[in-house]
């Protein structure tokens, strides 16, 4: 996981391969992410791929460098 803040857009659209980019680890790791509840996909009705938001890749981000 990269410690500067993902550059996505927070409106935009990014399949599991995409947020794994945008957070510098393996589709793997985003695959376990989703299953722990960290980040959130949905199914697109086009293509029935798996998404998320920039917004959710940006909360999974902060969630792992909370500073307490």
């Amino acid at each position: 996981m990269i410690i500067d803040k993902p550059i996505v857009n927070p409106d935009g659209l990014y399949n599991q391969k995409q947020a794994a980019k945008a957070l510098h680890v393996d589709r793997h790791t985003i695959a376990r992410y989703e299953a722990d509840g960290v980040i959130k996909f949905r199914i697109r009705k086009a293509g029935k791929a798996k998404v998320t938001t920039g917004a959710d890749i940006i909360k999974c981000w902060q969630g792992m460098y909370t500073i307490k």
